[in-house]
């Protein structure tokens, strides 16, 4: 994602926030990488091509059964994805992203627990107390409202923090167990089960706002915890941003069959 570059001209007053924006005439370059990876989030290629011989229907079709319909959901959904992808390009290490969105029970909800997450492990049969989990609260405004992202994403890092993902390990684990994924189990289990090694949690606030927006939204009178290395705000400045997250689940449908 190097088109997404930080911000360093700032307004008055503004947050002690880490920001970053969407270059200048990079729509297409963000558009073009999520639509490669959108479907990927909600099912995996094998499963796409095991219903596609079981149904006879076209992938486009079996995607369409998996992704949100136009609203806050699919707004939310497209935060949290954008998210994953963007702290995964913010490490050098060899993260291993959890598409826990192919885990959901209803299509139209969001996925439960933790919002974003991320593992680092070297070896799985040796773990390390070098190993880390990335937990990030992501939020989203791509319309004009009175949401305030910032301090949503904020508050959704303190439940994460004080329990949240916790449980949200112990769930990936048992949903990998349904599922018969024996890749996520084994990385689940290395940081759910209560007896591993020890390992770091690393949190991220992340709020992904329309431009439009962002001057308003870093400016705003907000209590924030503490910067870290294991906390921070992230703010996310994208032109024109719900005809983006729109297109990206429209094209990732449309394209399938390609």
């Amino acid at each position: 994602m190097d088109f997404i570059e930080e911000l360093n001209e700032r307004p008055e007053g503004s947050l002690d926030v880490t920001c970053h924006v969407l270059s200048d005439n990079s729509a297409q370059q963000l558009e073009d990488y999520l639509v490669d990876r959108l479907a990927s989030c909600y099912i995996s290629q094998e499963k796409l091509e095991e219903r596609a011989n079981q149904t006879g229907l076209a992938y486009s079709e079996l995607i369409a059964n998996k992704i949100p319909d136009k609203g806050s959901v699919m707004s939310g959904d497209f935060g949290e994805i954008f998210t994953l992808y963007f702290l995964d390009r913010q490490y050098e290490d060899d993260l291993k992203l959890i598409k826990k969105w192919r885990y959901k029970q209803d299509r139209k909800k969001a996925a439960p627990h933790s919002d974003v997450v991320l593992f680092n492990i070297e070896d799985l049969n040796n773990p390390s107390e070098d190993d880390f989990v990335i937990c990030a609260e992501s939020k989203q405004k791509a319309t004009s409202s009175t949401f305030d992202p910032i301090a949503s994403a904020i508050s959704g890092y303190e439940s994460d923090r004080t329990g949240r993902l916790a449980k949200t390990l112990v769930w990936l684990k048992e949903k990998a167990i349904d599922e018969g994924n024996q890749e996520d189990l084994s990385l689940a289990s290395r940081f759910a089960d209560e007896l591993n090694t020890r390992y770091s949690k690393i949190y991220r606030a992340v709020a992904v706002v329309d431009r439009t927006f962002l001057n308003n939204e870093i400016t705003k009178d907000i209590n924030l915890p503490e910067r870290t290395h294991d906390f921070e705000v992230i703010v996310i400045g994208i032109d024109d941003l719900k005809e983006c997250y729109e297109s990206v689940f429209q094209r990732a449908c449309a394209e399938a069959n390609l």
